[in-house]
């Protein structure tokens, strides 16, 4: 297979479905999961990792914006798809003739999308996001009922979820946690009390999965831990889940630097004495960050091999004068992944950029194959 680039990303498809499946087990047959695919599947490629989540187990996706939603229609998925974050007037009609479903937090929004559903003779679901403490976006508690009363009567829409998102369930202490799901049974207590049932209800994200049972109501998100990756290195999701994500490249030349020459823009690595680099055909255009911290290190034939000098849009440079073996250009270079016994995980690279797992998968650019294993 001819790669577009010699920097790629191999995606493991056995891992995704396990994790789904580790999920929906863990949660139980009453809880659905939906599979969270924003941001191009966290780096994983949403088309494909949307396929794979839904074959799985998954019963729904969530995304971010009406372009990703539009992007799983157009591959031709026809399961529900929840726009949970905020989506602009102009998109109305799209949304309504894509059937999604929206969330909403403004009456003028609701109208918008009744009036557009009428048009097309069509019912749209759309979701309510309670706000018990994230403070982004969504309904302050107080503001709930009297929202939904307003809007359960307009023509062609259907009130199909109401769901929350905590701020802090990937860290030991949980108080506050706690604090958002005393708020959002408030909530559903007074929706319940006034005979309004929400069909879906949802706070759990991937942490809140794992460490607060009591969120998982009749649907959870699954963001980070589909991926098999952790919101940060000292996680323990206590559930056997696989990182479905491996980024590589190629050794494009190697060369001995005398003491004195220099590696790359600025000459911020000069050779102290002889010294062997191995070019490496990725960069920061690949998502292989620059500054103000690199990666650090690359594994190659299970060593590991320094980073010298700046990385550059579409190169970078490593040190291999202590590496054993016969090292040769085309030799494959491990930047996320396993290379012999050496392992550098996306939880690694993050500790060492000073960031999260997140951040580090989601960088890496569309311009970098995936391939699916």
């Amino acid at each position: 297979m001819a790669l577009e680039r010699l920097t790629w990303c191999e995606i493991s498809k056995e891992a995704l479905s396990n994790n789904i499946k580790t999920i929906q087990e863990f949660v139980g047959p009453k809880v659905a999961v939906m599979a969270v695919v924003k941001a191009n599947a966290y780096g994983h490629g949403a088309v494909e990792t949307a396929l794979i989540a839904l074959k799985s187990g998954a019963k729904l996706l969530g995304v971010s914006s009406f372009v990703e939603a539009k992007q799983l229609r157009e591959a031709d998925i026809k399961d529900p798809i929840v726009i949970l974050g905020f989506t602009p007037a102009e998109n109305y009609l799209d949304m309504v003739r894509n059937n999604l479903t929206v969330t909403i937090r403004s009456l003028d929004v609701a109208r918008a999308l009744s009036t557009a559903a009428r048009r097309e003779e069509k019912i749209t679901r759309v979701w309510v996001k309670v706000d018990t403490g994230m403070h982004r976006l969504g309904l302050n508690p107080g503001e709930v009922l009297f929202f939904i009363k307003k809007i359960q009567n307009l023509p062609n829409l259907s009130i199909s979820g109401l769901f929350t998102h905590f701020a802090q369930a990937d860290t030991p202490e949980l108080s506050f946690s706690e604090k958002q799901i005393e708020s959002f049974n408030e909530v559903l207590g007074e929706l319940e009390s006034e005979g309004i049932h929400i069909p879906l209800r949802s706070a759990a994200n991937s942490a809140a999965i794992f460490k607060l049972p009591k969120s998982h109501y009749n649907l959870v998100r699954v963001g980070i831990a589909m991926y098999g990756l952790k919101p940060e290195k000292s996680f323990d999701y206590g559930v056997d889940l696989k990182p479905a994500l491996t980024f590589k490249t190629e050794i494009t030349q190697i060369i001995e630097l005398a003491k004195g020459e220099s590696v790359g823009y600025g000459r911020e690595f000069v050779a102290r004495g002889p010294t062997l680099i191995a070019t490496l055909a990725v960069g920061y255009g690949d998502g292989f960050r620059r500054s103000p911290k690199n990666w650090g290190e690359v594994l190659i034939r299970g060593q590991r091999a320094p980073l010298v000098g700046r990385v550059s849009m579409d190169q970078a440079a490593a040190d291999i004068t202590d590496l054993k073996g016969d090292i040769r250009r085309g030799e494959e270079v491990a930047l996320i992944g396993r290379s012999g016994d050496e392992v550098i995980s996306a939880e690694d690279v993050a500790e060492n950029l000073g960031t999260i797992s997140y951040e580090v998968v989601t960088a890496i650019s569309a311009r970098v194959p995936r391939i699916y294993l």
